[in-house]
């Protein structure tokens, strides 16, 4: 994997998911509440997981894929990996009984779709390729 590569999707994946998770509370909320730094670093923790597991993934695609199809398959990837993460999360808290709806996982999957997206915008080498 190259070191652009890398350094976008570990420094600025996470922060991308920051700021979506933040967006998403000032419109439902209105406001962001004032104990929401543990939210952040909770935030910032998972997007460095997804980061990690999605980089090698948008890596691959970089040789195979050009960007207009290589973006929106890396936000796909993105967002399944946050929500297997959540998932998975969910069943290592004690919760064995019955797994949350996928409908309370779309704000997780959009905050991860979104800032791998972007990530892989960020990270592809413009001034070299032909597509």
């Amino acid at each position: 994997m190259e070191l652009r590569r890398a350094f976008v999707f570990v420094f600025l994946g996470p922060v991308f998911g920051i700021l979506v998770a933040l967006a998403q509370e000032i419109a439902l909320r209105g406001s962001i509440p004032g104990d929401y730094v543990e939210g952040c670093v909770t935030v910032y923790f998972f997007s460095l997981i997804v980061s990690v597991i999605t980089a090698p993934a948008d890596g691959i695609l970089a040789y195979v894929l050009p960007i207009p199809e290589r973006g929106p398959l890396t936000a796909v990837v993105g967002a399944a990996v946050a929500v297997g993460l959540s998932l998975y999360w969910w069943t290592q808290m004690g919760n064995k009984m019955v797994p949350p709806s996928l409908y309370s996982q779309i704000p997780i999957a959009i905050i991860g779709g979104l800032s791998m997206g972007a990530c892989s915008l960020l990270s592809h080498n413009y001034r070299r390729s032909k597509a």
